[in-house]
């Protein structure tokens, strides 16, 4: 699905999001302590918008299962970033690789997020930062209504513009599958992070998730 978006993929967002998105992606990368020079990965990394803001002071890996994503983020950003093909549930890196990690609109389409978290905690040094940001819809009612119906009527239609309403149709539905930030945050505490915190973002449309890597083992002792 995400390789037949890819053309019009950052377009389609900016319009859905009125662009928003682009602030919600400056609020991950404030979110992230990491010092100058980290080596940080971008998860799903798509078309490599968010790893770009933070490639001028760090060593950034984009990291997408979908290789069109990744043949156009490296077309504009391969002198800046590293791109690697790969399965969130199987990172293909070595033990404690990275300082920081960040993701963009990615945990909603994810099957099993602890298996994901457990893996991202493996690839993470102890103390590394994390800052994970997805749409979550608000919890109040009278924002719940028109934003469901927004995404139900609007994500589609864009969709339909640029000949592909099923893969926008998905989004809508894709957001049910995301847990509660609270559910969340107790998921990245059983993968071994600590510090979690989840920051709703206008009016609680996205949620904003940060944690840092424990230096031991959930449940365990010793440093990892």
């Amino acid at each position: 699905m995400f390789d037949a978006v890819v053309e019009r993929y950052d377009l389609v967002n900016d319009l859905l999001s009125c662009g928003l998105d682009r602030w919600w992606r400056r609020e991950t990368v404030r979110a992230i302590s990491c010092p100058p020079g980290a080596r940080i990965l971008d998860l799903g990394c798509g078309t490599g918008k968010l790893g770009a803001l933070l490639a001028q002071s760090s060593s950034v890996v984009g990291l997408d299962l979908s290789q069109p994503m990744l043949v156009s983020a490296t077309a504009r950003l391969g002198d800046r970033m590293e791109f690697v093909r790969g399965s969130m549930f199987a990172l293909p890196f070595a033990d404690g690789m990275f300082q920081g990690a960040i993701s963009g609109f990615v945990l909603r389409n994810l099957s099993d997020l602890s298996g994901a978290f457990s893996e991202l905690a493996r690839v993470m040094k102890p103390g590394g930062s994390v800052a994970l940001v997805d749409i979550t819809g608000p919890r109040r009612a009278w924002l719940r209504r028109p934003f469901d119906l927004y995404f139900d009527t609007v994500a589609p239609l864009l969709g339909r513009m640029v000949g592909q309403a099923a893969a926008y149709s998905y989004l809508s539905q894709s957001l049910a599958q995301l847990p509660a930030p609270e559910v969340l945050c107790q998921m990245l505490e059983g993968a071994g992070f600590v510090q979690v915190k989840a920051r709703p973002l206008t009016g609680g449309m996205v949620n904003l998730w940060t944690a840092t890597r424990a230096a031991v083992a959930p449940g365990g002792s010793g440093s990892i």
